[in-house]
């Protein structure tokens, strides 16, 4: 089991996840080593100044190709966030990063001698698409995406996104079959939304950089349409199963560590009526089209496993949306003193 004062990688680590889990690792006493591009890794490094030596950014620009072995030294395990985002590739491009990406850093961690590995995959990964808002799948369970599907040059960039998640997870489970003695959890959150971590740097002005919290910032935004998103989870609640899986029970005691995630489902509709109770300030800026949202399904996900084998709990859904919101409008005045409007 990997204990606080070890060195753990995170990929990823500029992002809105990755940098979530740098630094709840930094506050459990962890040192941490997080790769981003070659680009990014000054900002990364000064995002984290507060920590000193306890954190190292380091520059790996193909995940497929990458060497790793470097970035690994010294590591006692490895969350992996790094994914391909929905849309932004080719399809074919992305569905092989996503798939040889994820397993190029686990055959250099298994080569280095890492016995511990967690995964960021996905909820869309148990059911296909059209069931996320009702009872569709379980831990055992995957969406019926083929690879001809995503890879189609007129597919949906969900469809890709679910193929994308599919195929790597699957790979990852195939390769734990082979290789026993790595123990792997897969995390599988539906959509995350919260604060921003201390250290996250996001592109000044950039919407698209927000990740999933651009969905929350179309709440803030009249005119703006939102997207209807089945299910919900506190990006910090992911984070905390990555990191509490690094000393979790192994697979061979607990079994397969396929941990679905989820908070507690809410609607555009009620979160406008609860913002604009604690926040009254902002009322005038909800989009009107919150107000006749259709209400939220009430949540099928079972995350039964993540409390057993992790000790896992879920944020309040209304102290994550504030958190969100909050985090939103500080960085939405940081850019505004610098003459930028979000784009």
């Amino acid at each position: 089991m990997s204990q606080p004062q070890s060195l753990i990688l995170v990929t990823g680590a500029s992002g809105f996840l990755g940098s979530t889990v740098v630094h709840q690792l930094l506050e459990a006493g962890y040192r941490v080593r997080g790769t981003v591009r070659s680009s990014k890794v000054a900002l990364v490094q000064e995002g984290w100044a507060d920590y000193k030596d306890r954190f190292e950014a380091v520059g790996v620009d193909d995940l497929v190709a990458g060497d790793f072995s470097a970035a690994l030294k010294g590591v006692s395990g490895v969350i992996h966030t790094a994914a391909p985002l929905a849309g932004r590739q080719d399809p074919e491009a992305a569905l092989q990063v996503a798939v040889e990406g994820s397993l190029n850093v686990l055959r250099q961690a298994e080569k280095a001698g890492i016995t511990k590995f967690s995964y960021v995959s996905s909820v869309v990964t148990i059911c296909d698409m059209d069931k996320l808002g009702g009872p569709g799948g379980n831990d055992q369970t995957w969406n019926s995406v083929t690879r001809e599907q995503a890879i189609a040059p007129d597919v949906n960039a969900m469809v890709a996104y679910a193929a994308e998640k599919k195929f790597s997870e699957l790979a990852v489970w195939e390769f734990a079959e082979k290789h026993p003695h790595v123990d792997i959890t897969s995390v599988n959150p539906p959509f995350f939304y919260g604060p921003f971590a201390p250290g996250f740097r996001a592109p000044e002005g950039n919407i698209s950089s927000l990740s999933t919290n651009a969905f929350i910032y179309q709440l803030l935004n009249d005119g703006q349409p939102l997207a209807q998103l089945p299910a919900w989870v506190d990006v910090r609640d992911v984070a905390k199963a990555c990191v509490l899986a690094l000393s979790s029970s192994p697979a061979s005691k607990v079994g397969r560590k396929r941990i679905l995630l989820s908070g507690e489902w809410w609607g555009f509709k009620q979160a406008a009526e609860y913002l604009s109770e604690v926040r009254p300030e902002l009322r005038d800026r909800i989009n009107k089209a919150a107000w006749n949202a259709p209400p939220a399904p009430k949540s099928w996900v079972d995350t039964t496993r993540a409390q057993e084998v992790l000790g896992w709990k879920a944020t309040p859904w209304h102290d994550s949306l504030v958190a969100a919101v909050d985090s939103l409008i500080k960085l939405e005045k940081e850019w505004a003193s610098k003459g930028l409007t979000p784009k």
